[in-house]
């Protein structure tokens, strides 16, 4: 299967699972075994957030990165026009200064198109900012809250044709910041900010 083709997949799957969500019975009724391993199952599924199911905001600036090293950059707000990300809801999550690294993607998956750690770069300057927020116990965001800001600003990306529509690099994603590594380096101690 290619690339391409995956990534259609992957889109028909997530219209499957959307259109299961909604056609699922509502109200009570009585419940046997089978019903309630069937119920865990589905809230396993259902829990994962789909790309139909997050929401578009709207980034606002450009990101200034100045490079420090390779791979090691500090970013700095604009004092003009800060860059931003309004979330659908009207949130505005403005970075301050910071490093960054990127999104943490292993090189081994670098030969994917569209999958790099600067592919969605403003996507991933937030998600680092939350990052260090809740290192520095500044945020009572969850690491869930955090990784769907993220996966939003990498959708908006995507829908607002800044970036190329790839569901195979929008789920690749998907998967590595939500795996236990990823909520091993959330739950490190330690605050990089000053």
């Amino acid at each position: 299967m290619t690339p391409k083709e995956l990534s259609a997949e992957l889109a028909r799957e997530d219209a499957t699972r959307i259109a299961a969500r909604h056609a699922a019975p509502k109200g009570p009724r009585r419940r046997g075994a089978r019903d309630i391993v069937e119920a865990a199952e589905a809230r396993e599924l259902f829990g994962r957030k789909f790309y139909p199911d997050l929401s578009v905001g709207k980034f606002v600036g450009e990101p200034w990165l100045i490079w420090i090293a390779p791979g090691l950059f500090r970013y700095e707000p604009d004092p003009g026009e800060p860059f931003h990300f309004i979330r659908k809801d009207g949130e505005i999550i403005q970075p301050g200064g910071m490093f960054t690294d990127g999104v943490s993607i292993p090189r081994a998956l670098w030969f994917i198109k569209n999958l790099s750690p600067w592919s969605y770069a403003p996507a991933f300057l937030i998600h680092d900012w939350l990052f260090d927020l809740h290192h520095c116990k500044r945020t009572d965001k969850r690491f869930e809250e955090v990784r769907d800001i993220m996966l939003e600003g990498i959708r908006t990306l995507m829908e607002t044709k800044v970036c190329k529509q790839d569901r195979l690099a929008f789920d690749a994603i998907y998967v590595g910041i939500d795996s236990f590594v990823a909520r091993q380096v959330w739950d490190k101690p330690g605050c990089g900010l000053s």
